[in-house]
């Protein structure tokens, strides 16, 4: 059913962390459905997800029908696949590819943007090492965090390292993954960039851990339900 209502959709294809590409039916770049139309006929359930479960693969086990896979996006109100529950080699195969490199924290503030001069996004920092260059370049300048992230080299606690280009030098109090830099400090429901006495640090790990798991319990359409919402989600779309 849901193949002949939506057969002249255009596709959209999604390139995930794998470098798996995958299609599916591209409703997000039409109009969003008005959530009043449907919501008087609609009764959810609650979904948790496994390992493998894709959105194709959770609406052939709920509704026999892997094209109606696009109902999840419309009732937990995303906009891309790529806000879609990670497995944990899809997680780890995100991390690896937006949190690469290593973060360079200082002593001070002061020492990443100074009165007169300050790290460069973009410039080639270098060290050092037993008579060898250590280089990296700059790719986040975080003076909150006394930090700047670097990608590229291995960096260690106590080396001076140098930009080619804003001359700007610190010696580093610790070098670290990025995954293990700080995301926020915290106390309840307080979040913050900056330190204060009774908050506790929050790792970017920790975070894109919480985060991605907090999507793994989905909000899902009742079986009895669905086909009703198809045929009112089709006539508000072409109205």
């Amino acid at each position: 059913m849901a193949t002949q209502l939506f057969k002249n959709f255009p596709d959209i294809q999604y390139t995930l962390d794998s470098g798996k590409v995958i299609t599916i039916k591209d409703f997000f770049r039409k109009s969003k459905i008005e959530q009043s139309a449907v919501n008087s006929i609609i009764d959810y359930e609650y979904v948790e997800l496994m390992e493998g479960d894709r959105p194709d693969v959770v609406a052939t086990k709920l509704y026999g029908d892997s094209d109606l896979h696009w109902t999840f996006f419309l009732v937990n109100n995303w906009n891309n696949y790529y806000e879609w529950w990670k497995s944990n080699q899809e997680f780890e195969q995100y991390l690896n590819k937006y949190y690469s490199g290593q973060y360079l924290t200082a002593y001070n503030k002061t020492d990443i943007v100074g009165a007169s001069n300050k790290f460069l996004l973009g410039e080639t920092v270098s060290c050092l090492r037993n008579g060898v260059t250590i280089e990296g370049v700059v790719n986040e300048v975080q003076p909150n965090f006394a930090r700047i992230g670097i990608e590229g080299g291995e960096f260690r606690g106590g080396e001076q390292v140098t930009g080619d280009v804003s001359g700007h030098s610190l010696t580093i109090k610790d070098a670290i993954r990025k995954l293990d830099g700080t995301a926020y400090f915290y106390n309840g429901n307080h979040k913050s960039n900056v330190f204060s006495n009774g908050m506790f640090e929050k790792s970017i790990y920790e975070d894109e851990w919480e985060r991605n798991e907090e999507k793994r319990f989905i909000k899902a359409i009742k079986p009895e339900y669905v086909r009703r919402v198809v045929r009112e989600f089709n006539r508000v779309m072409s109205a």
